[in-house]
């Protein structure tokens, strides 16, 4: 992926595998702040799931990824990491991007971060 020597071993982010937000703004209509803790923890949790998936052999499914990415967005808001404000009316970012095919770029976002890892044997950081 990386031809450049001194950059080659450095580990990518989950956002250098996909051109699709990671924001579930695009996916919910739901918004979280702050902005830039919601991409970072989600980053981190992509890779860990990522990760999982190596140790496992077993891709997430669209239900079991959302119940993952939901579950850990709640947990956020009850440890006061993010805080939930207005939701968007879903007509205006459903029609952007919508559950499936953000959840589904989340899941390509995974697997290039799982081809990637294997390519160097495995997942340590």
């Amino acid at each position: 992926m990386d031809d450049n020597p001194q950059t080659a071993t450095r580990r990518p982010t989950p956002m250098e595998f996909g051109s699709m937000p990671l924001d579930p703004l695009y996916a919910w209509g739901i918004r979280y702040e702050p902005v830039e803790a919601l991409i970072r923890g989600l980053s981190d949790l992509i890779e860990r799931l990522a990760e999982a998936q190596i140790e496992t052999g077993v891709e997430l499914g669209d239900d079991d990824l959302e119940k993952h990415i939901l579950s850990w967005l709640d947990g956020r808001v009850a440890d006061g990491t993010l805080t939930r404000v207005s939701d968007v009316p879903d007509p205006v970012f459903g029609r952007v991007l919508g559950p499936k095919r953000w959840l589904r770029s989340q899941r390509i976002r995974m697997n290039r971060l799982v081809a990637w890892l294997r390519e160097r044997g495995g997942a340590e950081r």
